[in-house]
């Protein structure tokens, strides 16, 4: 008798991969004219309300010395010109002109001192804060989750490898954004962007928790990156199933972890659906190319805090972005607007 050829999965690396034609999906113009030509400003419109509800009134006084700028003013201009990717000093006027044409009561403050909360680690809570609030209105549409992670280029070089080998590189360096988006509308729901590689399995889980707080988590899904035991049981406990593409050696085998289990029979019992589930993650890849298209990716910044906090405000500008979609799509307003 004939052996029977072992079936091959379409994660395994010797899967023949079929060609099939491109989809076309019919796109309303007139709307996606409108969002487009809309998109600043509703940037403009939901900027200050979303900062004003973040810092309130707040700063980083500590009781000596001079009173500082309010948290606000200082996130409402460093937004502008992330937005426009100008040089601080270049985005002065731009801020004037921007300003005082949409009617935003702001103190604009010296290029530098700009420069100097760049380079303060303790906005980042702040920044985390707009990011949450700009993807709450979408809690009730997004409930498919991916998480990925981009490198965005830097003008800065590593010296410590040329002093040590005695040899010049051109090699530059670069920070890691841990994104995870939802997958209909592709905002941003939770960001981590490190000057540094490394640590994806824990941001995952830090992001799956911070999800989960003000979304319906049912599906969870990432690259091989992600595959391990931890993230599945994480994923499961609240409430969502976790779909990460398998390697070609990767064993069933449960280890104690029962969402593993039952992810890996459900890739073999029902692989397209299973591949279906997991193609959401694609969504991710949208979206990191569509925050590099329109804000770039570069980031100007040498300090290590200034190069996280530049590229966070970049995706808090693509979060703006998102909003002026969900606004005439689905006739959605944040509901810190009202």
């Amino acid at each position: 008798m004939a052996k029977k050829r072992k079936k091959i999965m379409w994660w395994h690396k010797k899967y023949k991969r079929r060609k099939k034609k491109r989809k076309n999906y019919k796109k309303d113009e007139a709307r996606y004219n409108l969002i487009q030509e809309n998109e600043f400003f509703i940037f403009l419109k939901y900027l200050p309300l979303a900062a004003l509800f973040v810092c309130k009134n707040e700063d980083l006084w500590k009781g000596e010395g001079r009173p500082p700028c309010r948290l606000r003013d200082i996130l409402i201009c460093l937004s502008i010109q992330q937005y426009f990717g100008k040089s601080l000093r270049r985005s002065i006027g731009i801020i004037r002109f921007v300003t005082q044409a949409a009617n935003i009561s702001v103190n604009i403050p010296c290029f530098k001192t700009l420069d100097n909360y760049l380079n303060n680690p303790l906005i980042k809570p702040y920044l985390t804060g707009i990011i949450e609030i700009t993807s709450k209105p979408l809690s009730e549409i997004e409930k498919y989750f991916a998480t990925d992670c981009t490198g965005e280029t830097t003008s800065t070089a590593s010296t410590w490898f040329c002093i040590r080998s005695g040899k010049t590189i051109k090699k530059k360096d670069h920070v890691t954004a841990h994104i995870t988006t939802g997958t209909m509308l592709n905002i941003v729901t939770a960001i981590t962007v490190n000057a540094y590689s490394g640590e994806d399995n824990i941001i995952f889980r830090k992001h799956n928790q911070f999800t989960a707080k003000n979304f319906e988590v049912k599906e969870h899904s990432g690259d091989s990156a992600y595959l391990c035991r931890e993230n599945c049981d994480d994923v499961e406990s609240v409430g969502g199933m976790p779909f990460f593409r398998p390697k070609s050696n990767t064993l069933v085998k449960s280890d104690g972890s029962y969402a593993w289990l039952r992810m890996m029979l459900n890739y073999y019992n029902h692989p397209i659906k299973a591949k279906r589930s997991y193609n959401r993650r694609l969504n991710v890849e949208s979206t990191n190319h569509a925050k590099k298209a329109k804000f770039g990716s570069h980031v100007k910044s040498k300090n290590d805090t200034a190069k996280e906090t530049e590229s966070t405000i970049q995706w808090i500008d693509y979060n703006f972005s998102v909003l002026s979609r969900a606004y005439y799509e689905y006739d959605i307003e944040p509901y810190f607007v009202k």
